[in-house]
């Protein structure tokens, strides 16, 4: 019994990562490949907002457009071609302008969508890369596949974004004791919970 209850578990965190946060299941050209370590980080956080009702700190202490920048010098600071670390910047630029898009639609779960209103809606011109912290990026990584399999992007062009997210996965894999802390959360008070309806 203890291996089956294993495997269950096992099986769970496989399939809370391919479909927290998913929409309907679809055959997904490009896959992109969540290093095992960060799958247990989007299991933790998935557990930390929906079961243990915590909320991810806004404006999070090492934003969305920190880690972009981070890594565009890390980029800088490495022994590649030019031409190559120029595409790298560009692919991890447009992550910022899809997490812009996403965030609100797409990367938040129930009891979030209330904070988002409240600190990203209601400030006007901020962008959620300039509130928002490495969790929901981390969830933006999960949906990429589907966006590039939607697109109407060259299936060469697509190879080279995936190849590129791959990278910056690693990055943030390589980095993740900086990146990734149950520390970015903070429990939610019963008023919070009254007011977006969640028990």
């Amino acid at each position: 019994e203890s291996s089956r209850k294993k495997g269950r578990k096992e099986e769970s965190v496989e399939d809370l990562c391919g479909t927290v946060l998913s929409d309907d299941v679809v055959d997904n050209k490009y896959v992109i490949d969540i290093p095992e370590e960060l799958k247990y980080v989007l299991i933790n956080d998935w557990d930390l907002v929906v079961h243990q009702k915590q909320l991810f700190k806004v404006p999070a202490k090492v934003t969305v457009s920190n880690i972009i920048e981070q890594y565009i010098m890390h980029l800088a600071s490495q022994d590649i071609c030019p031409a190559r670390r120029s595409v790298a910047t560009e692919v991890i630029k447009g992550l910022g302008e899809y997490f812009n898009v996403s965030v609100g639609p797409q990367l938040l779960y129930g009891i979030e969508k209330l904070q988002y209103k409240e600190d990203c809606e209601s400030a006007g011109a901020v962008q959620p890369v300039d509130i928002y912290g490495s969790a929901h990026l981390l969830r933006l990584m999960v949906k990429i596949g589907g966006y590039l399999s939607c697109s109407n992007y060259q299936e060469q062009n697509c190879k080279v974004i995936e190849e590129h997210i791959d990278d910056f996965l690693t990055y943030l894999d390589m980095n993740r004791s900086m990146f990734f802390t149950s520390r970015n959360y903070t429990s939610t008070t019963p008023e919070y919970l009254a007011k977006c309806g969640s028990k």
